[in-house]
């Protein structure tokens, strides 16, 4: 089963669930003619209407009283999504990072990581397409050569792990990659641990893809916005195709621009449940959901 959670073995934390430019939008709360009733609400705390780089922790505790910390990608507002929710699930360290593509919003936050491997912890493992890390070498050359670090303070230590499409291991944990289309003809990862699948950036997924989703009790998948067509994301519409597709138990939305309203969204949603059994709905930063692995 799979829950808001207590008291849990494992679990996963949503860090942030929204798209790059993050909800409220500053635009909207400076434009005294704007229509838009979700950034004023973004700002007021509490509200699920705000929304960081989609991210995700998974918690799981271990032998001995050890508990492990796998985040998938750390965007521009990690470290501010960190302040917030690390303290609360008492997540001390981040014994792994598995990364889904390089845009800014899934890698932005990397040197911000400085403050694990400089207070906290010796280093710090990344695992990252090959393809990828020569974006972020463009973006953050020092990061990847620390040789090449000028001025004072410590850079963060970290050891950039090459992955495939092959399944490997981060921290002990099975992530087996689920490759999708952003964009036509751009290929970046999902990855799926245990029964949940995570897809947090798509326009299309294959049918080897959803072979490898079948059997999911959890899905967590892209929905930028109702109706308007993009190019690199699924709109409400089709993510709820794809849930009916691809069959999972349950479905969590992420990367929702400010044309989220997450309250009323939610309430049509769960319509579908009678409707159509289908149980789906949008998440929110800080929502922790019990998971087995």
């Amino acid at each position: 089963m799979l829950m808001p959670n207590s008291d849990s073995t494992s679990r996963i934390v949503f860090l942030g669930t929204g798209t790059s430019e993050g909800v409220p939008r500053v635009s909207c709360l400076t434009n005294p003619d704007s229509k838009c009733v979700v950034c004023p609400d973004a700002i007021n705390l509490g509200s699920p209407n705000r929304r960081r780089n989609t991210s995700i922790l998974v918690q799981r505790k271990l032998s001995r009283g050890r508990t492990s910390n796998i985040v998938i990608d750390a965007g521009k507002f990690f470290y501010e999504s960190a302040i917030q929710w690390f303290p609360k699930f008492d997540a001390r360290t981040i014994d792994a990072l598995v990364i889904t593509h390089a845009h800014a919003d899934a890698v932005g936050g990397f040197d911000d990581l400085r403050d694990w491997t400089n207070n906290g912890q010796e280093s710090l493992p990344i695992y990252i397409r090959e393809t990828d890390l020569v974006s972020v070498e463009s973006l953050f050359y020092y990061l990847v050569d620390r040789t090449k670090q000028t001025g004072g303070g410590g850079v963060a230590k970290l050891d950039f792990e090459i992955i495939d499409a092959t399944p490997f291991s981060a921290d002990g944990l099975e992530m087996i990659p689920l490759p999708v289309e952003h964009g036509r003809g751009h290929e970046i990862f999902g990855y799926r641990f245990g029964s949940v699948s995570y897809i947090s950036d798509a326009s299309a997924i294959s049918e080897d893809t959803a072979a490898l989703v079948a059997g999911s009790e959890l899905l967590v998948l892209d929905a930028l916005r109702p109706s308007r067509t993009h190019g690199t994301h699924f709109t409400v519409e089709e993510a709820v195709e794809q849930a009916h597709r691809l069959g999972a138990p349950r479905t969590l939305l992420v990367d929702a621009t400010h044309d989220i309203d997450h309250i009323p969204v939610n309430a049509e949603l769960a319509k579908l449940r009678d409707s159509e059994g289908l149980d789906i709905q949008y998440a929110y930063d800080g929502l922790d959901v019990e998971i087995n692995l």
